[in-house]
């Protein structure tokens, strides 16, 4: 029945009305953007609000052109360029399935994540300074019935590497993300205060996101790096200090709870703190040329009964071309809470014609002592992924993963996931 559900709705995706290729409007062109969003400048991630809102406005190549969207985005540029506000609302769903699990749990998965996110640019300067408020509204849950991906990994045995990490079950609707972020220095440095999603600023990466083409842990947030509750009070700031180094430090309460806010966990006085290092060929390839070295320290979490701990991480990309964008990272911890004692993972996106992207990746993790218990096997996974960017703001992504090892079902050497993700960005 599960799957007559999954079906249903994939058919229903896929049957969405699809209008010939027409050519780009040239105002779109001339203004860069659906929405006219590729000029607003960004700070951290491209999990972060405003990156993420430039990536969705993109003017991609697609197989199909749905003009019965160009109204509304026509809309959102007039209230971009009268008041300076951008927003978006962004849908990611994904089933999975497993070719085993373990006694009395399912063998597939399938969730969401909402987000209603924007920002609001108060004072803007022509060399890159600006002051604005973000913000982002997210609930993550299950679908019809089905346990969320983020469960399949305990579910099947896999230990560290997740194959549908962070598309959790108890993640209720929460404004998750609002925060006051400032650019100064020419736009070359910034900070951020407020209620922040950690994974925008620590170790922020290329890939570290869930808008291109992996679904497993070991590609999307290094396994050693600690993690907290998306919305912890915290700040962060980075800046270059030269035309090639940025530095960054930031804090972030370490009790916090996805999903929920309560300020008690402040008081506690507990902390997530992590610096890092980075060099780019140049500021305007920060995004794409890149080798940064992150070190962290997270307190003991008294209540939760979690010892403290520290560790790093190192992460490297190089963009080849047009076509070609390889990647390694690799990190330590020593506890904290961590899924990984020692991590290692590389890949590349091959981007074709018409927005369609392929991604492969290795990853190698020693799942934690402290987090999973002793004896455990070190995972291995491989992933395969094809984006299908049906149009704009619609795309559809076959995955396959097979871990090797899954370190909490020793009586499998291997275990096989396949699934399927549909990104809509509004």
């Amino acid at each position: 029945m599960k799957f007559q559900y999954f079906a249903t709705l994939l058919c229903l995706l896929l049957t969405l009305p699809a209008l010939g290729q027409e050519a780009e409007k040239e105002t779109e062109s001339a203004s860069g953007g659906q929405a006219g969003y590729s000029d607003v400048p960004e700070f951290g991630g491209p999990e972060g609000v405003t990156s993420s809102l430039k990536r969705a406005d993109e003017l991609r190549d697609s197989l199909y052109d749905w003009p019965f969207f160009d109204g509304y985005f026509d809309w959102k540029r007039q209230i971009q360029d009268d008041y300076g506000v951008s927003f978006g609302l962004h849908f990611y769903g994904l089933y999975q399935k497993a070719n085993t699990s373990l006694t009395g749990r399912d063998d597939d998965a399938f969730g969401n994540i909402f987000r209603f996110l924007g920002n609001w640019t108060l004072w803007k300067q022509d060399n890159g300074n600006l002051g604005r408020i973000e913000w982002r509204l997210e609930s993550r849950s299950d679908m019809f019935g089905f346990q969320a991906p983020g469960s399949l990994g305990s579910a099947t045995g896999i230990a560290a590497l997740v194959p549908g990490f962070a598309y959790s079950d108890n993640f209720d609707l929460d404004l998750a993300v609002i925060n006051w972020t400032q650019g100064f220095s020419n736009g070359t440095a910034g900070y951020a205060v407020g209620r922040l999603a950690f994974d925008v600023y620590l170790d922020a990466f290329p890939f570290q996101t869930f808008s291109k083409g992996f679904l497993n842990r070991s590609f999307i947030l290094n396994p050693t790096m600690p993690t907290t509750g998306v919305g912890a009070i915290g700040g962060v700031v980075k800046g270059f200090v030269t035309d090639n180094i940025w530095l960054g430090a930031q804090l972030h309460d370490a009790n916090a709870a996805s999903g929920s806010f309560d300020f008690d966990t402040v008081q506690e006085g507990e902390w997530l703190k992590a610096v890092e290092i980075g060099y780019t060929p140049s500021f305007g390839q920060r995004k794409t040329h890149l080798i940064q070295f992150t070190y962290w320290d997270k307190d003991e979490r008294t209540l939760a009964g979690v010892s403290s701990g520290s560790g790093w991480g190192v992460s490297a990309a190089y963009q080849l071309n047009d076509t070609y964008f390889p990647f390694v990272r690799f990190g330590h911890s020593d506890g904290g809470g961590v899924a990984a004692e020692d991590a290692i993972s590389a890949g590349v996106q091959i981007t074709h014609p018409r927005g369609e992207i392929w991604t492969m990746g290795v990853g190698w993790a020693k799942p934690s002592e402290e987090t999973f218990g002793p004896g455990l096997d070190n995972e291995t996974v491989l992933e395969m992924s094809y984006k299908f960017q049906i149009a704009k703001n619609f795309s559809l992504t076959p995955d396959a993963q097979v871990i090797l090892n899954p370190a909490n079902n020793p009586g499998k050497d291997s275990i096989w996931v396949i699934g399927v993700r549909a990104i809509l960005t509004l």
